[in-house]
């Protein structure tokens, strides 16, 4: 007989397109907001939840929402809301979880004691959402019997068979565990800027502003594809806080000195590739077939990348304009020393050709400076493609006639 599963395993399944991004940039901030002796996880206890130290967990259920009210915001978080409900709902059958050895009002209430609930959305708060008004109340004055009163009417109230049975499944908690609970309850509303919300997190972690994008990048990218894999190997994704300094300091490391952070782009590609200037001249000393069309792409990419990343550099301000003019010149100078009478002892054409393939060789060795920073292979290889592509260097002794 199939092992049964606890109530929290059956409902942590990822929701899909931006309800599953709301998702993971809401574990991201979490995962940066973690302290010592800290872990978040994905998707096992609740959609995220973080372990504190002493046995203390919150869990996290995130609602997202696309509709939108007459003013373009998010809607508001009704009373009688599907969000709510369904939220408590899973809450509730958590707590009473038999499976999870939770039968007893005692297991109930020792579960309860070290947890807390918080339902996050990007709905927004309303003003005549009484449920929530009296639940505040109830945890302030700790005055129960308006709050548990409420829920009843709301029960009778409800249309839709399905949040009836959401309340209900609330309301027919042992008393004592019901008003524990709902005092362990926390809305974080108005929670729809939630990628702003990670950026700020970085921030504070003592990040330059202008290097706050190339750090949300990395570590985007990095947590996904961690994420990617432990799923596939059939587990979950938890980070502790010494996972997390030991895994992806570095990301944070390199930010707070001052070389340049090279951003990583998927920019859209020339719907021709052997036109451009520099593959025709790559082709003319042999350095590139003209069937060779993924390699074509790669070197293509490296010259975007080159280029992307120069624009963004000056942009933010990370580099100012004549850096970069001045980094121009200083690889034309190089290429200039390597070109000038490299082609003098050349009795044929053969010849031309295999000087001009080793030249071309030799500078895709070096690794180029830019505002004190040393370039990686592939973005120096690409400021040579961008000048040979602008028609300022060439590989071919006549590559200037034959331009």
């Amino acid at each position: 007989m199939a092992e049964e599963k606890m109530f929290a395993e059956k409902t942590s399944a990822g929701d899909t397109s931006i309800g599953f991004d709301y998702q993971h940039y809401y574990f991201l901030f979490r995962i940066l907001n973690l302290g010592t002796g800290q872990s978040v996880g994905l998707e096992i206890k609740d959609d995220v939840h973080t372990d504190l130290k002493s046995d203390f967990s919150i869990l996290y259920q995130l609602k997202h929402t696309v509709q939108k009210n007459a003013a373009g915001a998010p809607i508001a978080l009704t009373e009688l809301d599907a969000d709510l409900w369904k939220t408590l709902y899973n809450w509730s059958q958590v707590i009473s979880d038999k499976v999870a050895g939770r039968h007893t009002v005692s297991a109930q209430r020792a579960y309860v004691a070290k947890t807390e609930f918080h339902l996050v959305s990007n709905k927004s708060v309303s003003k005549s959402n009484e449920f929530l008004a009296k639940l505040v109340e109830f945890q302030e004055t700790g005055e129960f019997d308006e709050l548990a009163s409420h829920i009843k009417s709301l029960h009778k109230k409800a249309q839709n068979a399905d949040i009836k049975k959401y309340i209900l499944a609330v309301d027919t908690l042992d008393e004592t565990v019901r008003r524990e609970f709902l005092d362990q309850v926390r809305l974080e509303l108005d929670a729809d800027d939630i990628i702003a919300r990670v950026k700020n997190a970085i921030r504070e972690k003592i990040i330059d502003s202008e290097k706050i994008d190339a750090v949300f990048e990395r570590l985007d990218s990095r947590i996904s594809v961690e994420n990617f894999l432990a799923v596939k190997s059939g587990g979950a994704l938890t980070i502790s806080f010494e996972d997390f300094a030991t895994r992806y300091g570095k990301i944070f490391d390199d930010a707070r000195n001052k070389k340049l952070i090279a951003y990583r782009f998927s920019s859209a590609l020339p719907d021709d590739i052997f036109a451009q200037k520099f593959i025709k001249r790559l082709i003319e000393i042999g350095a590139l077939s003209a069937a060779d069309g993924e390699r074509a792409v790669d070197y293509t990419r490296q010259k975007i990348r080159l280029s992307t990343n120069l624009e963004r550099w000056v942009q933010e301000g990370t580099v100012v304009g004549d850096e970069v003019e001045d980094f121009h010149e200083e690889v034309f100078s190089r290429w200039d020393n390597e070109f000038y009478g490299r082609f003098d002892n050349c009795s044929d054409i053969d010849e031309v050709v295999d000087t001009a393939f080793a030249m071309l060789r030799s500078l895709r060795r070096e690794r180029f400076r830019l505002s004190d920073t040393e370039l990686d292979t592939q973005l120096s290889n690409g400021e040579l493609y961008h000048l040979s592509d602008i028609g300022r260097i060439g590989w071919h002794r006549d590559w200037a006639q034959n331009d």
